[in-house]
């Protein structure tokens, strides 16, 4: 594989089969609008505030439905994105970078966002968003990595590419407009307001929790939680971690329940 095709495959999530006559969760409505001319859908349910849904590379909005129900009956309006070349938007190619772009517009779509939530790669889409100017009361970030490079460094050891063509895949990535090394989570949080909630699992092997650590430190008056057993995708089913993220985002400054920091 040259450094060429490795930067193109970097770029080219695996698309999540999706069934096009049923929503990704119960009681949802899609909205379709234009993002840099492709499409990009979103899902919403219930009403009240805004709570915002990021999933992760190579998923899809359903990736959040069992987050949907007690967000729903806690009183707020649920929105899950479909991020550019995931679920049912368009495209085959993207990026952290375009991903960031769409939330960014998506929020102006939508109004104001009282809460975030995101998950892996979502997270640092999520973040970008928000140094690039998206606000919103809360934060919750599930298993999330620190650093694109590092992310792009693992893909690259994994295409077998030696040192010196990872450096020209990445040279290639920048020539695409896409910089991984402008995506710094930790660097980009310490000049965050927002209150924030970290949640990892000890054993993820996908995204190392030293890594939520890490952010969580960088990040003011951020609560970081650690939980064990739930790998990296199975986090996203655990009562605990759901229970935890519905309470941060409903309550201002209230302790998560049922899960120890």
């Amino acid at each position: 594989m040259t450094p060429e095709q490795a930067a193109i495959l970097f770029l080219t999530p695996r698309r999540e089969a999706v069934t096009d006559n049923h929503p990704p969760f119960d009681g949802a409505s899609g909205d379709t609008t234009d993002f840099e001319g492709a499409a990009l859908v979103s899902w919403q349910a219930g009403a009240g505030p805004t709570v915002l849904l990021v999933h992760g590379w190579e998923a899809s909005a359903g990736a959040f439905k069992r987050f949907v129900p007690p967000l729903v009956a806690a009183g707020y309006r649920v929105v899950a994105i479909d991020l550019p070349a995931h679920g049912r938007s368009a495209g085959s190619r993207t990026s952290i970078v375009d991903g960031a772009r769409a939330v960014r517009q998506l929020i102006e779509h939508l109004g104001p966002v009282h809460g975030l939530v995101a998950h892996s790669i979502g997270c640092a889409i999520a973040v970008e968003a928000m140094k690039a100017g998206a606000s919103a009361n809360a934060a919750v970030l599930i298993a999330p990595p620190a650093r694109y490079r590092d992310y792009a460094s693992a893909f690259a050891m994994q295409a077998g590419l030696s040192t010196d063509d990872a450096k020209q895949m990445v040279a290639h990535l920048l020539a695409l407009g896409v910089d991984v090394a402008s995506v710094d989570t930790p660097r980009a949080v310490q000049a965050f307001g927002t209150r924030a909630l970290i949640v990892h699992s000890e054993d993820d092997r996908v995204v190392p929790v030293s890594q939520g650590r890490e952010i969580a430190a960088a990040w003011p008056g951020a609560r970081f939680v650690a939980v064990n057993g739930l790998g990296h995708r199975r986090i996203l089913d655990a009562d605990e971690v759901i229970d935890a993220a519905v309470t941060f985002i409903q309550v201002p400054r209230n302790e998560p329940r049922g899960l120890e920091s």
